[in-house]
């Protein structure tokens, strides 16, 4: 990476924030791989709701003020590094892909990302007519941002007016006060056995290859689901992703297994929407697929989120991880031993590009060491989409989606 330090640049910006641990890590994480370690958004639009030039065009004009899509994250650096100015004509493509868009999706997740000095980041623009979909695909280097810094990093490139969403990190205003050591006994430094992270019947050998599989569903019927239970929309999501493991894990071997699955919190407060860098600490959660009854699931997994919330582990277990030394806490990620992921961002306001109504989205994060499939759940103003990346050893997967909005309907009935 040759490029000038962060700090009294030519264009006299202000200086950014250091990297914390985590970044640090990443950027371990992304040199010592093949690929660099990414997270993205897949976002829906009605079919030829923009062209190629006009998208560039609000690149080119947005980008210069967004520090994050300027910047890198050199292994071994403790500040943000700048890079070559991001070109439009370089950073977003397209493509017309009538009757595989699935397919040039996948294949837009897997793109080599611009390479130094360049920052490391894109835009694949997919048209397809027989779907009636505009899609974009935005990837960035995951060392650079999370999922929830992503959203806001993408609304404020891209949309017509400032979106309030996602919500930033609230803390509790009544909490207990946790300890690091009960963060860092919870997280799982070493393998997990297999049986508690692969679902029966799943090949657990990576092959690295991803596939993009997806369902719909009234950001209303969620809603209306979590008020008759009395929880989060959250707390709803995570039951519907048990039941959809059990039923494909019954569906493989006949017999169902409880899952431990890694869940993001975002700790992204207020005024930091913004800023590079992440800021999300992992916290377990484990699935009970083995519990038959949907709202025995949906019962344990609220006692779970409401744990996570009152016992002040995000706040103590944060402050832990940024004091783990960062090519430690990259040897401690490459180890980890969950092969499951979930998270959920909820995009609460109007979002509309050059005037088209975004229609859904989804999440992409799957490429760290032994993943093999990343669940997520983006919300808009009147569509949720659950989104399952999945390594292509996981075939079965791909019915994820369709069983996750079965055992949704299971908990919205009398």
């Amino acid at each position: 990476m040759v490029s000038e330090s962060l700090g009294e640049s030519s264009a006299g910006r202000a200086r950014p924030g250091r990297m914390n641990a985590l970044d640090r890590a990443f950027a371990f994480l992304s040199d010592r791989s093949a690929a660099p370690f990414m997270v993205g958004h897949v976002l829906d639009f009605p079919a030829e709701s923009f062209t190629l030039d006009a998208l560039r065009a609000r690149v080119a004009e947005r980008v210069p003020a967004l520090e994050t899509l300027n910047v890198a994250a050199v292994p071994g650096a403790r500040s943000w590094t700048r890079t070559a100015p991001p070109r439009a004509g370089l950073h977003v493509g397209a493509e017309r892909v009538d009757g595989r868009l699935a397919e040039a999706t996948d294949a837009a997740l897997l793109r080599p990302l611009p390479s130094p000095p360049a920052p490391r980041w894109d835009l694949r623009l997919l048209t397809s007519r027989t779907e009636q979909v505009q899609r974009v695909c935005f990837r960035i280097e995951h060392a650079v941002t999370d999922g929830v810094g992503a959203a806001h990093l993408l609304a404020a490139l891209l949309a017509d007016e400032p979106c309030v969403g996602p919500y930033p990190y609230r803390p509790p205003v009544r909490r207990r006060r946790g300890s690091s050591l009960a963060w860092s006994t919870k997280w799982p430094l070493g393998k997990l056995p297999v049986q508690e992270t692969v679902p029966a019947g799943s090949d657990a050998t990576r092959s690295g290859r991803v596939a993009l599989a997806y369902a719909d569903v009234p950001e209303a019927e969620l809603r209306a689901v979590a008020s008759r239970w009395g929880v989060a929309v959250n707390d709803v999501y995570l039951a519907a992703v048990a039941g959809a493991l059990a039923a494909l894990q019954r569906r493989l071997t006949g017999r169902a297994g409880d899952l431990t699955v890694v869940m993001p919190m975002s700790v992204r407060p207020r005024g930091a929407a913004l800023a590079p860098g992440n800021a999300a600490l992992p916290a377990i959660v484990r699935l009970p697929c083995t519990v038959a009854d949907p709202g025995r699931r949906l019962e344990d997994l609220a006692g779970q989120t409401l744990a996570h919330k009152e016992s002040g582990l995000r706040e103590s277990g944060w402050r832990t991880l940024l004091r783990v030394p960062p090519r430690l806490l990259c040897r401690t990620t490459e180890r980890a031993g969950f092969r499951l992921a979930t998270s959920h961002i909820n995009l609460n306001d109007t979002y509309r590009v050059l005037d088209a109504p975004l229609l859904g989205g989804g999440v992409f994060a799957l490429n760290s060491p032994g993943m093999l499939g990343y669940f997520s759940l983006l919300r808009t103003t009147e569509t949720a989409r659950v989104t399952v990346v999945h390594d292509r050893s996981l075939a079965s997967a791909a019915d994820l989606p369709r069983l996750w909005v079965q055992a949704l309907t299971e908990l919205a009935l009398p």
